[in-house]
């Protein structure tokens, strides 16, 4: 470890609340044999900007490549390929492996900070959330996660700790749906959806006090 003790020791940031909701939305962490992260969008930006919040942190390069095996359109992907540094991120509250087979939490260091919390919400809906339009109805924003159902309820008490601090720092009311829709995998596992649906004015303070980088805050 020697070449990384610069980084030691690691503190709580903002930044890094923002990097452990990307991995979390648009991300995947890599565990045993080959500790890896990766980052994927279609906006080359968006990965640059990844790319900075990592490199300020821990001083490591990452890579960009076109992801040749999407069919459902053109994507980019940045990965770093370094073991001591995605530990640290899975300590820090990352989970590996398939996400949708996942039990994990948001961070209770995330949880604990306002600060951390704002940065990681608005990270988690930029990268997962939806911004929707209905005729005769106000716009919404939705954030959803799929989850087999051996992981279901954990699923629930992610998207629950969401909703109550959003209810706590920001007072903006959600409401969480237990869709009946599901999906069988190739391997067999079932797997389920879970939304967070915000509505009416807290849409208005979801704007004014977290806000979603990128494309979507322009809409």
């Amino acid at each position: 470890l020697k070449n990384y003790k610069s980084i030691f020791p690691i503190k709580s940031s903002e930044k890094l609340a923002g990097i452990v909701a990307d991995l979390i939305g648009d991300g995947n962490l890599q565990g045993d044999p080959r500790w890896r992260i990766d980052f994927t969008s279609k906006d080359v930006k968006e990965l640059r900007r990844f790319e900075r919040q990592i490199s300020s942190l821990f001083n490591v390069k990452c890579y960009i490549r076109k992801c040749n095996s999407n069919v459902l359109g053109k994507t980019y992907n940045i990965s770093m390929n370094c073991s001591p540094i995605s530990r640290i991120l899975f300590l820090c509250g990352v989970p590996s492996g398939q996400k949708v087979l996942s039990p994990f939490k948001v961070p209770v260091w995330i949880i604990s900070n306002k600060k951390y919390f704002k940065r990681f919400v608005q990270r988690l809906f930029s990268c997962e959330g939806h911004i929707m339009y209905e005729i005769g109805r106000s716009p919404r924003i939705r954030i959803e996660m799929w989850k087999a159902e051996k992981y279901f309820q954990e699923g629930i008490k992610f998207m629950n700790t969401l909703a109550n601090y959003l209810r706590i720092y920001y007072s903006i009311q959600s409401t969480l749906m237990k869709k009946s829709a599901f999906n069988t995998r190739k391997d067999g596992i079932i797997t389920r959806p879970i939304a967070l649906n915000i509505t009416g004015n807290s849409v208005l303070r979801f704007y004014k006090f977290i806000g979603f980088e990128g494309t979507k805050q322009d809409q």
